[in-house]
């Protein structure tokens, strides 16, 4: 049976996938037939790939004290808030000057980026940055957006894995998908071109292979126990099954 397992390093994490695929079938293993999914479990399919891919690309790229940041807008009476176009125009603005001070201090900038319009109309920016001197990040969101502004930042912790953020960005842009304008963003966000994009190792296994196995530790890492998931898929994986969990690296002392 054309089982894998996919193996991903990101950062300080492993994430450990075993799945069923046709890709790798063998020649003459007869193709089963794929039920396709019905529209919520396709939702359910996209928003888990989506994590995954957020989630890795966090991992591998930013770390302890590295920021989420929030760019709020203050609303103000008789002002029509900002449409997703000027929101767009904000964050551009906002992005291109903070490149000129990151280049200033002989840095580069990296970041992903997400827009989200809350349930009542409040306007944000989430971003994950590398760090820099927070009072730039003031300057820059004022230059994009005169006013009383504010800007919340959230240093990262120091465990390297950032699976909740990621799930937490994509909360945002699902919502925002289901949406009869559409999405805030033309993708589920974006992200500077200099940021590391993992490849992982792929390997064929047996049948039993994912059925017997647990999470298991090695050396350096231990379980996240959140990230464990075990079971059988829905039509989009043919309802075969699949494994995954996350390998974290352990804090060494006096580091």
């Amino acid at each position: 049976m054309p089982y894998v397992e996919r193996i991903t390093r990101a950062g300080k994490t492993i994430e450990v996938e075993r799945y069923f695929t046709s890709r790798y079938k063998k020649p003459g293993i007869k193709r089963g037939d794929k039920v396709k999914p019905t529209k919520e479990q396709q939702v359910k399919v996209n928003t888990r790939q989506a994590e995954r891919k957020l989630r890795i690309l966090m991992n591998a790229n930013f770390g302890y004290g590295d920021y989420h940041v929030i760019l709020d807008y203050i609303r103000e009476k008789g002002k029509e808030p900002r449409s997703r176009e000027q929101m767009r125009e904000d964050i551009d603005i906002f992005l291109r000057e903070l490149r000129k001070e990151y280049r200033r201090q002989g840095k580069e900038l990296k970041y992903i980026h997400v827009m989200e319009i809350g349930e009542k109309g409040a306007r944000h920016h989430h971003l994950v940055i590398n760090q820099i001197d927070t009072k730039v990040l003031q300057q820059c969101w004022y230059k994009a957006y005169e006013g009383h502004n504010r800007v919340k930042v959230f240093p990262l912790d120091d465990t390297g894995n950032y699976a909740k953020l990621a799930s937490y960005f994509i909360k945002y842009t699902d919502k925002h998908r289901t949406k009869e304008d559409g999405a805030l963003q033309g993708k589920r966000w974006n992200c500077s071109k200099n940021l590391v994009r993992p490849e992982p190792e792929i390997r064929i296994i047996t049948e039993r292979a994912w059925f017997k196995a647990e999470p298991r530790a090695i050396k350096g890492y231990y379980v996240d126990k959140d990230s464990v998931s075990k079971g059988i898929h829905s039509p989009d994986y043919y309802g075969y099954g699949y494994f995954r969990y996350t390998l974290v690296e352990i804090e060494k002392d006096g580091g």
